[in-house]
């Protein structure tokens, strides 16, 4: 396993609110980069080059904020394709929603934008494996609480379970890959799935 202690993280998101706040927390030697706290508009094609070059000084690379209009996908692709020109080591870790196994009619992006997100990550994480380059690892959660109000009622992981998984992510040797972790929160309990015939 890999100490990470030392290691440079690079994280997208604000450190003071939402899943960003609590990687902040394990990890305090983390660097975060977002609109709301470095004035950085990651839907712009010229940020998302800066966070692509950016990203060469560090170990691994957090993609965590949850963009519109496929901007997350768009953000993994500059920063795999920056680092695979560089010969850079890093490890990106893709933060993806459950959502993306849904398939329903809606005009609702946002699953739509995971699937994409998905797809590439296990995409240019392949293409590492079998021809070297940046590890990709693609870990989603289900309800976490900064969606509590949207589920009333719905069972949700916790902030610190979901960091939980991107540590254990990054901790893998480096000689694996880590290609896709997805989790869910249990909607019923054993007691209600018995007694519900």
């Amino acid at each position: 396993m890999i100490d990470l202690t030392n290691k440079k993280i690079l994280c997208t998101g604000n450190p003071e609110i939402g899943l960003a706040s609590e990687i902040f927390k394990r990890f305090p030697q983390t660097d975060f980069i977002s609109q709301s706290i470095s004035d950085h508009d990651l839907t712009l094609n010229h940020v998302k080059k800066t966070i692509g070059n950016k990203a060469l000084e560090y170990d691994f690379f957090i993609n965590s904020s949850a963009l519109w209009q496929y901007h997350q996908a768009l953000l993994l692709d500059v920063v795999y394709k920056t680092a695979q020109s560089a010969r850079k080591s890093l490890h990106i870790v893709s933060i993806g929603s459950t959502t993306d196994r849904a398939t329903k009619g809606s005009d609702w992006t946002y699953q739509q934008e995971k699937k994409a997100l998905r797809s590439a990550s296990n995409a240019m994480g392949l293409k590492s494996i079998w021809q070297g380059g940046p590890k990709v690892s693609y870990v989603t959660f289900g309800t976490l609480p900064n969606n509590a109000e949207k589920h009333p009622g719905r069972k949700l992981m916790t902030f610190e379970e979901a960091v939980d998984c991107i540590e254990y992510a990054m901790m893998l040797p480096e000689h694996l890959s880590l290609n896709e972790l997805s989790i869910d929160p249990i909607q019923v309990t054993d007691e209600e799935w018995k007694n519900n015939k």
